[in-house]
């Protein structure tokens, strides 16, 4: 227990050191220029992120899950601590071979010897939370088995008691708590990390992933065996491939790596647009290549889910920004939530447009001022005479901090992935389109939408013709009320402001019930002429 209190002061006690240099910096700003002041904080966020990327290898545990989350963080911390972060590993010093195979035999309840033909007692994979070895079963097929890192379930509680009082305090004291949702981000953490710890949990997403991708030659995932797999160990198939990011390897095996870059952007536009149920850690770890090219996907423990309506909204969100159209942009991020109700949208729609020229125009040196790329690629944004990469970064995180967009706790996971996948896409072809792929799949379930909104007016305009009996006899007696002087109106300011927001509601709902009707007769028209020239 001693170690597991020095575990959580320890994670504490940084939060509050590196609040205090803020806070410090930030009290002391009136004594230096603004020039100076910046640079300060430049060096001063290098430091941190440079300190804390030491202090999360080191622990190991969710630390480094956190670091890895937040390095794509851009509405939560400056670029200094985005570059940092983006070089985190989920690897530690593996288990001793004791210790794993101790977990083995109490979870399946039998030697090792028995219960496979061979065990590696080398892992070929160790991560924070476990650790894979290769294995053979009895009847000489290969498998990969995953297990927990004995008791690695009390140093995650462990850390996330640290977390949660760390996001409790910048909720309640900081004032970037107006546009970071961090109990929600809180929320996220336990939510998935607790579902990483049940290996039960991920063979059943393994298998879900199976049958969403039955008849997609392009991908494949392990067969799990459930006769050696408990809530601690997972048996799978051993998949083969080699990591997405080994282009040697690729190369040498004759690998499109143009078509590959396409297969694995169309099957993550698959999971989130079709599907709506996403591998969350696409990591090159995660992602491997077969032959031929096929796709392999491993470590199904973190994974997300997008509704039916969010799907909708996000297709709706990527057409309007690759139209350059800001007005549509900021009105699907109304209804994803990223902005509030009540916010000034002309304001937020004017400082869209030049944040999308820019995005667009350098789409791929976004992700490389982020760091998922190899500084090598660089180069080549420069020589298509792009923007600087990074500075869509600085553009999109000035847009967070001043103005009223926030990013919904959930959104992290989902960005953390895209941006993975986008990274891993231009890592195997630097000119792949991913806009005109993005914007293909999109299509359909823009038609989609259209079509809800027909429906939706339709219903609106046969509410209204249902309604217009009572409503004309209301103006008969009102008219004749008028007319013999004997109207009488008494209005509160707030029966004022019902009534302008039901004048504004009826205005909304006559402007569709008539657009629905001028489409129906449209619609009727252009029938009865094709009718007429057969």
């Amino acid at each position: 227990m001693p170690r597991l209190t020095r575990r959580y002061t320890s994670i504490v006690g940084l939060a509050a050191r590196f609040a205090a240099q803020l806070w410090c910096l930030s009290a002391t700003r009136r004594w230096r220029s603004p020039e100076r002041q910046r640079a300060k904080q430049r060096a001063l966020y290098t430091r941190q992120a440079r300190e804390f990327r030491v202090f999360a290898t080191e622990l190991g545990g969710l630390a480094i899950k956190v670091g890895q989350v937040l390095s794509v963080r851009v509405d939560m911390l400056p670029k200094e601590y985005i570059v940092e972060l983006g070089k985190l590993q989920d690897a530690v010093p593996p288990v001793t071979a004791a210790a794993i195979i101790g977990v083995v035999e109490r979870e399946l309840a039998a030697p090792v010897e028995d219960l496979f033909a061979e065990f590696d007692q080398e892992p070929i994979a160790a991560a924070s939370l476990g650790q894979v070895h290769r294995a053979v079963l009895p009847d000489g097929r290969p498998v990969a088995v995953k297990i927990l890192r004995p008791g690695i379930e009390e140093l995650v509680e462990t850390d996330l008691g640290a977390l949660r009082l760390v996001l409790r305090g910048l909720a309640r004291f900081s004032k970037t708590n107006r546009f970071i949702d961090w109990l929600g981000i809180a929320r996220d953490f336990e939510e998935t990390l607790r579902a990483e710890l049940d290996y039960l949990k991920e063979g059943r997403n393994a298998e879900e992933f199976q049958r969403n991708f039955l008849f997609n030659p392009h991908v494949e995932m392990p067969q799990i065996h459930w006769s050696h797999t408990t809530r601690r160990v997972l048996t799978m198939e051993y998949m083969d491939g080699v990591k997405i990011d080994d282009l040697a390897a690729l190369d040498a095996s004759g690998i499109d790596r143009t078509a590959l870059a396409t297969n694995l952007m169309e099957l993550y536009l698959h999971m989130l647009l079709h599907d709506g149920f996403f591998h969350a850690d696409p990591h090159p770890g995660n992602v491997l290549v077969g032959a031929g090219g096929v796709i392999q996907l491993v470590d199904f423990g973190m994974v997300g889910t997008v509704s039916e309506q969010m799907r909708l909204e996000y297709a709706a969100l990527v057409t309007a920004f690759f139209r350059r159209d800001a007005g549509g942009v900021v009105a699907a991020l109304k209804e994803l939530g990223f902005v509030g109700r009540d916010a000034d949208t002309g304001v937020l729609k004017e400082s869209l447009i030049p944040l999308i020229d820019t995005m667009i125009n350098d789409l791929t040196g976004l992700f490389r001022g982020s760091s998922f790329l190899e500084d090598a690629a660089a180069g080549e944004t420069k020589a298509r005479g792009l923007a600087a990469p990074g500075a869509s970064l600085d553009q999109l995180r000035e847009l967070i901090l001043t103005q009223p967009v926030s990013l919904p706790g959930q959104v992290s996971f989902l960005g953390k992935a895209l941006i993975t996948v986008f990274s891993n896409c231009y890592r195997l072809d630097a000119q792949v389109d991913l806009v005109a792929i993005t914007q293909e799949w999109a299509r359909p379930l823009m038609t989609a939408a259209a079509r809800e909104s027909v429906a939706q007016a339709a219903n609106e305009a046969l509410e209204l013709l249902k309604a217009l009996p009572a409503t004309l006899r209301h103006m008969v007696n009102l008219a004749e009320k008028m007319d013999d002087g004997s109207l009488t109106i008494r209005l509160s300011a707030a029966d004022f402001r019902r009534l302008e927001a039901a004048r504004a509601t009826q205005t909304k709902r006559m402007t569709r019930a008539v657009a629905a009707a001028a489409s129906c007769l449209g619609a009727l028209i252009l029938y009865t002429a094709r009718k007429t020239r057969r």
